[in-house]
């Protein structure tokens, strides 16, 4: 069914977009879709919040969105979120978002909606060079090549590097008190924090480097005039860390300081503080990830059709390296954390004109493990492990979906029932102390969804859904304890999945001369919400944060989307996401309730203007995201400081033209207006970059 008569909210990104825009990361392209909550808090090498769909955002949102890679999920085994960074844009053909629940059709994750990742084919002979290079020192490169064989046999093979020098996003921040016995220093700034309080400025972080680089061989033969199969890998993988620290403050003599204690003057108070090296230093990581994949097609009849797929995603090593309290910037003692990652995956799927019936297995295997190093810089001489958490889990599936047309009323019903089973699940809490182990557990879910689609007079048509849906909880959630910054995080091995109940209502108008309008309104609820809370009667600090299915969400969302063709050669489109997302109960923590779910900005707007005509073309694009709470009881008002969430907007351009009918050059910048606000961390400014593509 065409995208415009969909019963469900479906948006499609076309490759001839990606390159127009000049999307170097493919959570770039997704930003300006309505529904879509993409924050990058300090540049390529960020990971922390990610992308989530419909209310659903920040380091939670990315495990409530399930994300495919050709149909196959990608979501990791361990917390199930994803790396943006890792994906090469050059090997996209396009990308699918569906928003709203998809459990029904694909399982556990799906609750925001599903993002479908289409890898390029082979479809005739091809050689493609791309080179750009820009800002902080950036170099982005590809080279791919393409050919078909004896009618049968497709090949490609795709390369790709992304680096950038990067920039310092980080202030060093050190709390101070009001007391004498220091070294006197100059240089010290103030800040209030996110929640009100004060703090100082001592220094700046060095620039964040990140490298990605990327390789993808795929191959297509058709067995017979109705079967084809296709098999590829991808090997992704990617590094970041810091260059040398820059500190503020100096001594009587006009020296740097970077340790010891110091005072300063502060309004007429005399404030002292601590400061060391290892303070400084950031935290680098990096992490390689392997994406397998056979699918199988056949055309059994003129009425029936099969799919089978199969793949596996492995990562032996997801990493980062936190420097020790002597640390300094050319070494010294740290703490090494690596995750590993194994997926299984099999699909078979029986297709008619009305009917779709399949089966799924998916077996997941991840385990992290912390422990001492000499070295942080090298991370050397592993020491035995001091904390560790792994598991098991083996979902299995069956679904169905129907689809019928009557007239002007096309309506389409699914259902899918899961079978979840966790083992093999541990952790452990210190050196040498014994493996705590924990028994197996079940649990199945029943999810459906109907949705329904009419025709009105005029090309509008009229849309409604309702469906529920459910995730899984992670080997994080289920056996990961740690302790960070004093406080200590506790898994839960009895938690439960989380529900999800939605519906949604929309209207929809396409026109054949371009115009379009959709409308979208809809509502989640979430039961069983997987939570931290704080427990107080354990340690009346608050030290101790503890996993739990702490209450109920709701969000209510209204979505906007508008497109004109102006002229022949003059595109515009437009969107609005509006998204009320809070709390709706939570015993243990009562003063969550009714406030704001965090990372869910309630404002984003965006446009994408496109023009080509003859051997040019040109994208203007810009988006307005509001302010969003980093904490749950929303008491981060304070905005324009070091670890808020500002609202901001921003403005990409990019001129392209085409001076052969092989060659082609670009010319983009990015945050065109230089804005500079907090994301927790400070954004990057205006960056410009320059580059060519050739094409044989």
């Amino acid at each position: 069914m065409e995208i415009d008569r969909s019963p469900v909210s479906t948006t499609v990104i076309e490759r001839k977009e990606l390159e127009q825009r000049n999307i170097r990361q493919i959570d770039q392209a997704l930003a300006q879709v309505e529904g879509v909550i993409a924050i990058r808090s300090k540049g390529p090498s960020d990971n922390d919040f990610g992308l989530g769909l419909r209310g659903f955002a920040g380091r939670g949102g990315q495990s409530r969105t399930l994300i495919l890679v050709d149909g196959q999920p990608v979501n990791n085994s361990y917390i199930g979120n994803v790396n943006w960074s890792m994906f090469a844009v050059s090997e996209m053909e396009r990308v699918e978002i569906a928003r709203g629940p998809f459990s029904s059709l694909y399982g556990g994750n799906a609750m925001g909606g599903v993002v479908n990742l289409i890898t390029r084919p082979v479809e005739k002979r091809q050689l493609e060079v791309f080179g750009q290079y820009g800002s902080r020192e950036t170099t982005n490169y590809s080279l791919r090549a393409a050919d078909r064989f004896f009618g049968k046999l497709g090949a490609s093979i795709g390369y790709s590097r992304f680096q950038t020098g990067g920039y310092a996003p980080q202030e060093i921040l050190r709390p101070a008190v009001s007391t004498t016995g220091g070294i006197p220093v100059t240089g010290v700034q103030p800040w209030m924090t996110a929640t009100g309080g004060m703090t100082y400025q001592v220094g700046m972080r060095g620039r964040n480097w990140f490298n990605q680089e990327a390789l993808r061989a795929r191959g297509e033969y058709s067995l017979t005039p109705r079967m084809f199969l296709t098999m590829q890998y991808m090997r992704q993988s990617r590094l970041d860390g810091y260059d040398a620290y820059t500190t503020s403050l100096r001594d009587g003599a006009g020296q740097p300081v970077d340790s010891g204690t110091a005072v300063f003057l502060d309004g007429g108070i005399t404030r002292r503080l601590t400061i060391s090296p290892s303070q400084f230093l950031g935290t680098p990581t990096g992490g390689l990830l392997h994406i397998y994949q056979v699918q199988l097609l056949s055309t059994l009849t003129s009425q029936w059709n099969l799919r089978i797929a199969a793949g596996v995603n492995q990562s032996p090593s997801d990493w980062y390296v936190t420097p020790g309290a002597s640390a300094t910037l050319t070494g010294g003692p740290g703490n090494f954390v690596n995750q590993a990652n194994r997926a299984i995956y099999g699909n078979a799927q029986l297709s008619g004109k009305s009917l779709l019936l399949g089966a799924e297995t998916r077996q997941d295997r991840a385990s992290i493990t912390g422990q001492a190093v000499s070295n942080y810089a090298l991370r050397s001489d592993p020491a035995a492990a001091d904390s560790a958490a792994r598991g098991q889990s083996l979902n299995q599936s069956g679904y169905v979906q129907y689809q019928r047309d009557l007239e002007k009323l096309h309506i389409v019903a699914g259902g899918r029932w899961d079978y979840w089973r966790t083992y093999d699940g541990g952790n452990l809490t210190g050196l040498h102390a014994p493996l705590n182990t924990y028994p197996d557990r079940t649990a199945q879910a029943f999810t459906g969804k109907v949705a329904a689609v009419y025709a009105l007079p005029g090309s509008w048509i009229v849309r409604g859904s309702v469906g529920n849906a459910f995730r899984n909880p992670t080997v994080y959630d289920l056996y990961r304890d740690l302790t960070l910054s004093g406080i200590l995080y506790l898994a839960n091995p009895s938690v439960n999945p989380e529900r999800l109940f939605a519906y949604e209502a929309g209207l929809q108008r396409s026109s054949t001369s371009g115009y379009g309008l959709e409308a979208t309104y809809y509502v989640n609820r979430v039961s069983s919400l997987i939570y931290r809370t704080t427990d107080f009667e354990a340690d009346p600090a608050g030290r101790i944060r503890r996993l739990t299915n702490a209450g109920l969400s709701r969000t209510r969302g209204v979505e906007l989307a508008t497109r004109q063709r102006v002229f022949s050669w003059l595109r515009l489109r437009q969107s609005y996401t509006f998204a009320d997302a809070v709390i709706t109960e939570n015993p243990l923590l009562p003063a969550t309730v009714g406030r704001r779910v965090p990372y869910v900005p309630r404002h984003t707007a965006a446009y994408v203007a496109t023009a080509a005509k003859g051997r040019w073309s040109g994208v203007w694009a810009g988006r307005y995201v509001g302010s969003f709470y980093a904490s749950d009881t929303n008491l981060d008002t304070t905005r324009g400081v070091p670890g808020s969430f500002n609202p901001f907007f921003e403005m990409d351009v990019t001129m392209a033209a085409q001076l052969t009918k092989s060659l082609s050059l670009q010319i983009s910048a990015d945050n065109l207006l230089d804005r500079r606000y907090y994301q927790s961390f400070l954004a990057q400014g205006r960056s410009v970059f320059a580059g060519f593509r050739w094409r044989m």
